[in-house]
């Protein structure tokens, strides 16, 4: 029975619950109990409802034995007196119909109808309390062992469900503990985690960082040699033509030096026929030293006005001659002393002018002496006009003689001039061609650098490579630690999860024994509220 108490309200039997409605009907019968209560709501009761509601509502435990301790006397006290009640309430319901039959005919018929009533009605409510006041204490003294044995019972359930819940909340405790420490070493295991993560994302981004620049520093030395590679490519292509631009000058110089060595031929052969000439002249000297001789002979004086104008052109021609001579000789000496000829050239044609001019002067002052004797001398102008005639060729051959020197003077000029070019072009050429060395022997400095600058930068590279091998070592060995972390926090939070389950079933545990609890205490309410409810009715009755 006590077991079927127990049990929670929507899953109690029948019987369970006919029981519980017994003990809280205050009538043996409860039909009629609530068909008086539906007519007519007792008026002694009405100040008192809040009362019983709060009594009837629930009742501490430590109130169940004062309403046990008062079983066995009050029911020999209360028989009596609830006999005399009720034959008090019979002698007041007979003195009432009494009363109505003598007043019927002096009062009103609603005025005695209602009154009639009222007193019916509490009459009635007083005799039906009484009965529920008899019937409770009678099934009180009744139920006392049985429920001081339920409540012995509850008790020591009770205490052990206090000493289960005890240790449950150690246990909860010590749980609690656990999971306080493995949250904690959750937590340090995440921040480290997180800084490891940080850290690894640090060196990570330092290390991309570094391999950018690596790789932006290769593609800049890569452009640098390809640069290299360009210029020993141009300076190449222009020692090539530095090259053939020398060769050709060569062969220009060797042809040149031919054309001088032909120019040199040629102004041999003039030379001779210079000498020639020369010879020639000296007959013609000779043929004029005899015209001379004639003439001396024939006039004398005429002669000694012709001789010595004669003589004047004579020594005019010998002056030239020698002119010719030292042309001829400056001719000898062009390829050796060509700046000194030059100079010398110019200012034997200053002094030759010089004499030109002075040699017109006398010239002027011989055709007065002429005209002056022009009268004197007429005999002797047939002659003279051979002589002239003669003079005529001379000069003739005289002047096709300087012609011809001009000729040569001016071939000099141009090859001095084109020795002075040849010399200037192969002075240019062998400026050229030193720098053209120069850029070489930079070229060839500037490829041995450039392919030490390729050595030092593939051992750059290699230790590089070994470098970023290392780094990625030591990323697989923090990758494997964060593998490990992480493997070693999935753990614990299985064993988080596992602890949190055991908690959760041990507070559905625990909710369940509290239920169960609730519901004893539950029950034990509701019999000591009716146990203590007739007994303090009774006492105030």
């Amino acid at each position: 029975m006590t077991s079927r108490i127990s049990e929670p309200i929507g899953v109690q039997g029948p019987d369970v619950l006919e029981w519980s409605r017994s003990l809280r009907s205050r009538s043996p019968s409860p039909a009629k109990h609530t068909a008086t209560r539906s007519r007519s709501p007792s008026p002694r009761l009405r100040p008192n409802s809040s009362r019983h509601n709060s009594v009837h509502r629930g009742v501490y435990l430590t109130e169940v034995p004062r309403a046990i301790r008062s079983s066995s006397p009050p029911r020999m006290a209360t028989s009596p007196l609830l006999r005399t009640r009720s034959a008090a309430v019979r002698k007041s319901t007979g003195g009432i119909a009494a009363s109505l039959g003598g007043n019927a005919g002096k009062l009103s018929k609603s005025v005695a109808l209602d009154n009639i009533e009222a007193e019916y009605i509490k009459n009635l409510q007083q005799q039906i309390y009484f009965l529920e006041l008899e019937e409770q204490a009678r099934k009180a003294t009744d139920m006392h062992p049985q429920m001081t044995n339920e409540a012995e019972r509850m008790l020591s359930k009770l205490r052990q469900l206090q000493s289960e819940m005890d240790s449950m909340t150690l246990e909860m405790r010590r749980k609690d503990d656990s999971l306080d420490f493995v949250e904690n070493e959750k937590g340090k295991l995440v921040e480290r985690l997180k800084d490891e993560e940080d850290a690894r994302v640090r060196d990570k981004r330092m290390l991309m960082d570094e391999i950018i620049q690596l790789k932006k520093n290769i593609v800049g030395l890569e452009g640098r040699l390809s640069e290299k590679d360009g210029q020993m490519l141009q300076a190449r292509d222009e020692l090539e033509k530095s090259g053939t631009a020398l060769r050709n000058a060569e062969v220009k110089i060797t042809s040149i030096k031919n054309q001088l060595e032909q120019r040199v031929e040629q102004h041999k052969m003039t030379q001779i026929a210079l000498d020639e000439k020369r010879s020639e002249l000296l007959s013609v000297e000779t043929q004029l030293k005899s015209l001379e001789e004639k003439y001396y002979n024939s006039t004398v004086n005429l002669q000694d006005k012709v001789t010595s104008d004669l003589r004047e052109e004579i020594r005019v021609l010998r002056q030239r001659l020698k002119e010719a001579e030292l042309s001829a000789e400056q001719e000898r000496h062009l390829r050796a002393k060509v700046s000194d000829d030059s100079s010398k050239i110019v200012r034997e044609n200053a002094v030759l002018n010089q004499q030109v001019i002075d040699l017109e002067k006398q010239l002027e002052r011989e055709r007065n002496l002429r005209e002056e004797n022009e009268a004197r001398h007429s005999t002797g102008v047939s002659n003279m006009l051979q002589l002239k005639d003669k003079e005529k060729e001379a000069r003739f051959e005289l002047e096709y003689m300087k012609e011809k020197l001009q000729k040569e003077q001016e071939k000099c000029l141009e090859l001095q001039e084109a020795v002075t070019r040849k010399d200037s072009i192969s002075k240019s050429q062998e400026h050229e061609l030193s720098t053209a060395l120069k850029k070489m022997n930079e070229l060839t400095n500037m490829q041995d650098s450039c392919e030490k600058e390729n050595i030092q930068l593939r051992r750059d590279k290699s230790l590089l490579v070994d470098h970023v091998a290392d780094l990625q070592k030591k990323l697989d060995l923090k990758n494997e630690e964060v593998v490990q972390l992480r493997s070693r926090i999935s753990s614990l939070e299985a064993r988080l999860q596992d602890f949190e389950e055991l908690k959760s079933l041990e507070t559905n545990i625990q909710s369940q024994k509290w239920g169960e609890f609730e519901r004893l205490a539950e029950n034990m309410r509701t019999l000591s509220s009716s146990m203590a409810r007739p007994q303090s009715r009774y006492l105030q009755h």
